[in-house]
């Protein structure tokens, strides 16, 4: 009987002091844990996202097609995004277009920035265009007009060029389909040529 009734107080001292002990370690663990700091947290990107609504874009797009001449075009920039004072134009960075004519030829032509229009499907090139033929003609100007739908390329405004007759100055440039089907770059508005044959 003492044995059993030693049993009896020991479970029953267990039952008080098991609970008390577990609310001890609970009450511990509150104490030392660390204390949030709020300020602390990982702090959201500040974004001005009404910006990037009106900014909305596409980086490396790439616009093209093939003219009823045969000529294929292709155009592309680092990035575009909606024209504000137009929709259906796109304005862009750092673009490039390039022409492959019929007969084998090709035409670079880049610009720092510069403006797609969905409706007249062109691409105007502007701040700097610099236009490059397979020809040897290399020619730079304020902007360059290109159309996707006859492939007609023009200057606006005059030109500065260098090619196998030597350097050329004139008030306008554009790529002129010739009689024979052949393309060709025709400068015109008062042509200075300078002459230096390349040996």
């Amino acid at each position: 009987m003492d044995a059993a009734d030693r049993y009896s107080r020991l479970v029953h001292w267990l039952k008080i002091a098991l609970p008390l002990a577990a609310l001890a370690i609970l009450s511990t663990l509150f104490f030392v844990a660390e204390t949030l700091n709020p300020e602390a947290a990982i702090p959201y990107a500040e974004v001005d996202v009404d910006r990037i609504l009106r900014e909305q874009g596409v980086t490396r797009p790439s616009f093209g097609g093939v003219t009823a001449g045969g000529i294929a075009i292709a155009v592309t920039a680092d990035s575009v995004r909606p024209s504000p004072d137009a929709p259906q134009t796109m304005d862009g960075t750092t673009l490039n277009a390039t022409l492959d004519l019929p007969s084998g030829g090709h035409i670079e032509i880049t610009s720092p920035s510069g403006r797609v229009d969905g409706t007249t499907q062109t691409a105007a090139l502007s701040g700097g265009a610099r236009l490059e033929s397979s020809t040897g003609y290399t020619v730079t100007t304020d902007r360059i007009t290109a159309s996707v739908i006859d492939g007609s390329v023009v200057s606006e405004g005059g030109v500065s060029a260098t090619g196998p007759a030597g350097h050329i100055e004139a008030g306008r440039m554009e790529l002129r389909r010739s009689e024979d089907g052949t393309y060709r770059l025709v400068f015109g508005d008062g042509v200075r040529l300078i002459y230096r044959p390349t040996p």
